[in-house]
C-alpha cells in the first residue's frame, strides 16, 4: 500500500458488516459467500474511495472483505503472513501448510498498483512454485503468470474469487470442520 492509515476504511467495513450482520450470516448459512462479498463491495466502495488514495482504499477494502468471508466459511487462512522475508497477503490455510505441501496452499496478492503487482508477483513464484496457486486481485492490472480477478466490475470479481477460494479450501479438506489441527 501506498502509505495513508487505512484504519478509517477498516472501521467502515466493521460498520457495515455489523449492522448487516444478520443478513449476512444468513447469506453464510446458506453457502452465499460470493454474495456476501460482492454486497459488501456495493455497500463500502464509494465511502473507502473517499477515504484514502485509490490504491491504499481498494487493497484494504479487499483484504478485510476476504478475511471476514474467508472467517464466516469456516476457512483457515493466514493474512499478512510474513515468510522467507516477504509479507503475503492471504494465504490458505496458512504459511505452514505452504512450506509442507505448496500443492495444497492459496496465495492471494492484493495490489492495484501494477508495477507493484508485477514485483510482488516475482516474489512470490520464488515462495509459492505452484503458479496455478498464485491469485492476484487487482483493479486495473492485467499480467502474466497468474490467475486474477478485479476487486469490482470486470469478469473475475472478488465476489467470484470468494467462491474459488471456498471450493479450492474445501477439495482439499481445508475448511475448519474437516481440519485435523
Amino acid at each position: 500500500m501506498t502509505g495513508q492509515d487505512p484504519s478509517p476504511i477498516k472501521e467502515m467495513l466493521f460498520e457495515f458488516l455489523g449492522s448487516n450482520d444478520e443478513r449476512l450470516a444468513e447469506m453464510a448459512s446458506q453457502g452465499r459467500y460470493g454474495q456476501m462479498a460482492a454486497e459488501a463491495v456495493s455497500g463500502c466502495l464509494d465511502r473507502a474511495l473517499s477515504m484514502a488514495p485509490r490504491e491504499d482504499a481498494l487493497e484494504t477494502l479487499a483484504t478485510g472483505i476476504i478475511h471476514y468471508t474467508l472467517t464466516r466459511a469456516a476457512i483457515p487462512s493466514q493474512r499478512k503472513a510474513e515468510m522467507d522475508g516477504m509479507t503475503l497477503d492471504v494465504v490458505v490455510p496458512g504459511t505452514r501448510e505452504l512450506r509442507r505441501d505448496p500443492g495444497s496452499a492459496l496465495v492471494i496478492l492484493v495490489a492495484c498498483g501494477c508495477a507493484t503487482l508485477e514485483r510482488r508477483l516475482e516474489e512470490t513464484f520464488r515462495i509459492q512454485p505452484v503458479r496455478e496457486n498464485v491469485w492476484a486481485l487487482t483493479q486495473d492490472c492485467r499480467v502474466a503468470g497468474a490467475r486474477q480477478f478485479v476487486i469490482s466490475g470486470g469478469d473475475a470479481t472478488l465476489s467470484e474469487m470468494i467462491q474459488e477460494v471456498v471450493r479450492f479450501a474445501r477439495e482439499r479438506g481445508q475448511h475448519r470442520l474437516g481440519m485435523a489441527a
